[in-house]
């Protein structure tokens, strides 16, 4: 013990991964109590607010050079994982153990020492702290995409704007019973996201007096300040940096900024998305304002068939270019293939998309045959589904058997069924019910979307011609995707590998074409026509339609 000079280590981390730890005064009271017990003296004692989940907090890195320089040689902490939550820290502790560095690590529970079995459990800890700090973090990141998804922006909101709890209250310091009783007199449920009743009209102001140009930031945080704008924690009049964050975050008109994507506002679901304070006309004259508008934030320009064709000589991808405000298609690897004008890439699209749109008369007996099979399809189905039922009415009387059995009173010694054997036996029947009761749920769902899939594929090939030339780019790129598969660029030419259920439009739409009767050698009528052509579809529906 003589030899042994302690350091003292306490750590508080703000992260939800430790609000159950105690604070750092609560620390030191415990490792008090160690050092009069076992009257240790001359400790020297550090404490930090830091998460151990990544390197570099400043008094970790003290008190490895205090145990390098020879001043101390053990530790005292409340708990290994107050040491470190990352490889690297953890890994330098145990090294510095194996080097005669540390001689002892000290905590209310137990000691630790350079022997093979403390090393081997301090390994066990450190990894296990490891382990719950990235379950935090993944479970943080999908609670975030889920948030994302949803339309609600993931953490606390910026001024003019409150977040509200699953119980309809402001959350946090953002509450006021003002504020809330505002919120009261709104006629729908709220979001999650609300404007503030009070704030959100002075942020309408700022961009507008920033909309103006007469005004420097540093004039605008005064302005602002004087109308009421102050920050949410410290009260005080916003710094420029703050109010250039206002005054270029999407958020105010109704989209949402996340890891260097924006969410716009037509991404989000209409129900949980928040409501704008301005709109996109005036974000845009601030930014022009800001010096930001031949730059705007996460854009880039649109090209419709970019990196969805390959090359005809090499195979690499085609991407776009534009010159002198022409866009043009090249390989990204040779130089073999000669660059192609997007119109000619169009004049492709659009006599492929010519064999594919069909008129009123195939939509019609389409959908007859449809229907036709759809009407099969429902007395196959309504036969499976009783099959069905009548397993999981097995499943349970055989569930009710086991509990009857359970609680007989000629098994009251286990003689007949054990606790092991019925807990077995329970498992094996519910996991049977589950899957019954899937296959049950996939027999509705099945039912219910095949019927509007097909007539929604048709109904999307009736005129389709017309339908291309009003789509903007967006919408090019997305019909491109639908009917080219493996599509290969050579010079002007765009060859295709037709995919089902394309592949059988083109060829009916052919033979409608040419067909014509033996006798008189005129055309037949469309409605004969492809009476005849439809006769090559199926007896009955594909399992993959």
């Amino acid at each position: 013990m003589d030899d042994l000079k302690f350091i003292s280590y306490c750590r508080k981390s703000s992260e939800s991964e430790d609000k159950q730890m105690l604070s750092i005064d609560s620390q030191k009271r415990e490792l008090k109590k160690i050092i009069e017990k076992d009257r240790l003296s001359n400790v020297i004692t550090l404490a930090e607010a830091k998460s151990a989940y990544k390197i570099g907090r400043p008094e970790f890195t003290k008190m490895v050079e205090i145990l390098r320089s020879g001043k101390a040689n053990s530790i005292l902490t409340w708990h290994l994982t107050r040491l470190a939550r990352n490889s690297e820290d953890g890994g330098r502790i145990i090294y510095m153990m194996d080097e005669g560095i540390i001689q002892e690590i000290r905590t209310p529970e137990r000691i630790y020492r350079n022997t093979t079995d403390d090393k081997f459990l301090m390994q066990i800890h450190f990894a296990m702290a490891k382990k719950s700090s990235d379950d935090t973090s993944d479970f943080v990141k999908r609670d975030i995409k889920a948030k994302l998804a949803k339309g609600e922006y993931p953490c606390f909101v910026s001024e003019g704007y409150l977040n509200i709890d699953k119980d309809g209250k402001i959350s946090g310091k953002q509450y006021s019973l003002e504020k809330q009783i505002k919120l009261s007199e709104i006629n729908r449920p709220l979001k999650r996201i609300e404007q503030d009743p009070f704030v959100a009209p002075l942020i309408s102001k700022l961009f507008e007096e920033c909309a103006t140009g007469k005004y420097s930031l540093k004039e605008l945080t005064q302005k602002s300040f004087e109308w009421g704008i102050v920050g949410r924690m410290s009260g005080k009049r916003l710094s420029k940096s703050t109010l250039f964050g206002i005054l270029t975050n999407p958020l105010y008109y109704g989209a949402i900024r996340w890891t260097g994507r924006i969410y716009e506002p037509e991404e989000l679901p209409d129900e949980t998305r928040h409501e704008p304070i301005i709109s996109l006309e005036l974000f845009n004259r601030v930014q022009e304002v800001l010096g930001l508008r031949n730059r705007p934030i996460g854009t880039k320009k649109f090209y419709s068939f970019s990196n969805l064709m390959k090359c005809g000589n090499c195979g690499g991808n085609i991407s776009a270019l534009t010159v002198k405000g022409i866009t043009y298609y090249r390989c990204c690897k040779c130089t073999g293939l000669k660059y192609t004008p997007e119109s000619d890439v169009r004049e492709n699209l659009t006599a492929y998309v010519d064999k594919m749109t069909i008129d009123e008369d195939f939509y019609n007996i389409a959908v007859e045959e449809i229907n036709k099979a759809n009407e099969k399809e429902i007395s196959g189905r309504d036969a499976v589904r009783k099959q069905q039922e009548r397993e999981l009415k097995n499943c349970q009387a055989r569930l009710d058997n086991l509990l009857r059995l359970k609680i007989s009173p000629t098994n009251q010694n286990g003689e007949l069924l054990n606790d092991e054997e019925f807990i077995d036996q329970k498992k094996e029947i519910l996991a049977e019910m589950k899957i019954v009761k899937e296959k049950m749920s996939d027999t509705d769902q099945r039912s219910q979307n095949w019927f509007d899939n097909c007539v929604e594929y048709f109904d999307f090939n009736k005129r389709l011609n017309k339908k291309l030339k009003k789509a903007n780019p967006k919408q090019l790129r997305e019909v491109f995707e639908f009917f080219y598969y493996n599509p290969v660029l050579f010079e002007k030419t765009l060859a295709n590998t037709d995919k089902s259920p394309h592949k059988f439009i083109i060829p009916v739409n052919l033979k409608k074409q040419a067909t014509i009767t033996a006798n008189f050698g005129s055309i037949k009528t469309k409605a004969a026509v492809y009476e005849a052509v439809l006769s090559d579809w199926r007896g009955r529906p594909d399992s993959n339609r």
